[in-house]
């Protein structure tokens, strides 16, 4: 037996009000690259659902930069830490690891002979640092500035040039290699300065700012030249700016919701592109990329812009923050919805890989389960919200379809039948209609629920014996004696899950073990479901009843066989710091998602 990846899904960039974000484009590969949570995503242009994934930093990342041979790509993180690797392929290895500063890294420029690497940023002793990208040696300072420095840039040509600029509302211009400080140019600016950028022929150098101005720069010299767009410029705080090839224009970012194209020589906008004015749709960050303009909206979204068309001709949905359900429709061509902790809600193609966030009237924390209705038509979303709410395609369907009263702890379907526990009650729903059905007070706190109609059974975890209740679906009446209840467990059962038959129950537990009763005769059939080293967070059962694959906290997923118990198909660390839900798509695919914000794709091939 074998697991082996198909696609990864990549999330969203990670996004902060009030400040920029730095997207890299690689012409040769097609790509751009960009932090997202603890990770760093490489994804194709033209097929956006194509990506790879480094995961070796340890801490939140905060800015990728391909270097101008493509080979490599230098990242950096919250805890100054800067690390180049090779970029090319699936194997992302290493090659360098430097603490730069003593605080978060806000953008790495590298020189055109892609030796040398200029990392700036919050430090505590220095804002920033001047290294070679094979040995860390130093090649310069960083002086200057008297405040945070968010950007920086090195003149593609030579003589090399870097410029930095800060929330001391300054540009430094600098001389090099090694490079060291010129000079510097105050007033221009009456805020902080978010962006600078050279252009490709080295001939300018632009700077953004939050005053809402644009200032462009000669590029040998570092002297100030002129603003653009003094009368028809943005409205609101300028977060990012990108040069176009042929270093005749360049775009700006906006907080105003919309992104500027520039002519260099006339300082007049030929093309503005705007988005309906509201928080979400700031636009925080822009990259020529090939045939298009991507900009980056608050929300995460990356909308690719063409010269001929007002509205963006495609926009990437996907997530930001840690994904918390997986929902799968096999039956459908658009058959997965995952749900994360900030109560976002996605559609995915399952063949395609494409998105689509669903709109209305949905969450705003973190969705619990998502789960299809007997009919298919509609998808059960559960939240910490309290609310058992309703979706079909891209819509919610309604406000509320019930009111739980309490803090969901888990939620499972079967047939006609939704069940869902909070921490003291028991819920039964109609599976098509939403409807409650039937309501129970436990007399003690629940950690899971399980619901099988073959069975005729609902499983609920004990949190505080450590055991499993079972009650009877038709009236919710107890399905335990003391001579026929399952035996308790050594903590906290997780996850429970019947199997397709309703014959076995596999209980996950807080201590990564899982347990797998016979239910008809409330006896113990293996114990030896023991790989995973901290709490089970799913269990999904293969469509013959003979396999189940699970995953946990400690980043593994795991294939375990009934009939062989000891058999088992290992996929560790397939999602940075945890699994939260795996699901079959089909008897040969499984679909994970994690705390990485990712969507993962598996073949899994039995013997």
């Amino acid at each position: 037996m074998s697991i082996t990846r198909d696609a990864i899904w990549a999330p969203l960039p990670t996004t902060r009000r009030g400040h920029s974000v730095q997207l890299s484009y690689d012409k040769k590969s097609n790509r751009i690259a960009y932090a997202a949570n603890k990770s760093i995503h490489v994804r194709s242009v033209e097929k956006p659902e194509e990506s790879i994934q480094y995961t070796s930093h340890t801490t939140t990342t905060t800015v990728a930069k391909f270097s101008p041979s493509g080979f490599y790509i230098a990242s950096g993180d919250s805890n100054g830490v800067v690390r180049v690797w090779d970029c090319v392929g699936e194997d992302l290895i290493t090659k360098g690891e430097y603490h730069v500063i003593s605080g978060r890294i806000n953008d790495i420029a590298w020189d055109a002979d892609s030796q040398r690497i200029i990392a700036v940023g919050d430090g505590k002793e220095r804002y920033g640092h001047c290294f070679t990208a094979d040995s860390g040696n130093s090649v310069g300072t960083i002086s200057g500035h008297s405040n945070i420095v968010n950007a920086v840039d090195i003149r593609p040509v030579r003589p090399y040039r870097a410029a930095t600029v800060s929330d001391d509302s300054s540009l430094v211009f600098l001389h090099g290699p090694p490079f060291n400080f010129n000079s510097s140019v105050k007033g221009k600016h009456t805020s902080f300065i978010h962006d600078v950028k050279f252009s490709p022929n080295g001939e300018y150098i632009v700077t953004v700012s939050a005053d809402h101005k644009v200032a462009l720069y000669d590029g040998k010299t570092g002297e100030f030249k002129s603003f653009v767009g003094e009368e028809e410029g943005h409205s609101g705080s300028v977060f990012a700016a990108s040069w176009s090839p042929d270093s005749k224009t360049f775009a700006t970012a906006s907080a105003d919701a919309t992104i500027r194209l520039w002519d260099v020589e006339t300082g007049k906008s030929t093309k503005v592109w705007t988005f309906e004015k509201s928080v979400p749709n700031q636009q925080v960050g822009v990259v020529f990329a090939g045939d298009y303009i991507i900009s980056l909206s608050l929300s995460g979204e990356l909308n690719y812009l063409t010269l001929d068309s007002d509205t963006p001709v495609k926009v990437i949905s996907g997530h930001q923050k840690n994904i918390t359900s997986l929902s799968v429709f096999p039956d459908s061509p658009k058959d997965l919805y995952t749900g994360s902790f900030d109560g976002k809600v996605v559609q995915w193609e399952i063949k395609t890989g494409k998105s689509a966030t669903v709109e209305g009237d949905g969450h705003d924390t973190l969705v619990t389960a998502l789960l299809p209705s007997s009919d298919g038509t509609t998808t059960w979303s559960i939240s910490w919200d309290d609310t058992l709410k309703a979706l079909s395609g891209t819509k919610f369907k309604s406000n509320i379809v019930a009111s739980l009263g309490a803090q969901p702890v888990s939620a499972s379907n079967d047939d006609d039948i939704l069940t869902i526990v909070t921490e003291n009650s028991l819920q039964v729903y109609d599976n098509a209609t939403g409807k409650q059905i039937a309501t129970k007070t436990l007399p003690f706190s629940a950690s899971s629920v399980g619901v099988s109609v073959a069975a005729g059974l609902i499983s609920v975890g004990r949190a505080g014996d450590y055991g499993i209740s079972l009650f009877n679906i038709k009236d919710l009446s107890d399905a335990d004696s003391s001579s026929t209840k399952l035996p308790n467990l050594r903590s906290i059962p997780s996850n429970t899950s019947f199997s397709p038959d309703g014959k076995y129950l596999a209980v996950g537990t807080s201590s990564g073990k899982i347990t797998l009763y016979n239910v008809a005769e409330r006896s113990l059939k293996t114990a030896r479901w023991a790989s995973h080293s901290s709490r089970v967070t799913s269990i999904s059962w293969h469509p013959s009843g003979e396999y189940a694959a699970t995953g946990a906290s400690d980043a593994d997923v795991y294939i375990f066989s009934l009939n062989t118990p000891g058999k088992v198909i290992k996929n560790l660390r397939a999602h940075k710091d945890g699994v939260n839900a795996v699901a079959w798509t089909s008897p040969e695919t499984l679909a994970t998602v994690g705390a990485d914000a990712t969507v993962k794709t598996w073949t899994v091939k039995f013997n």
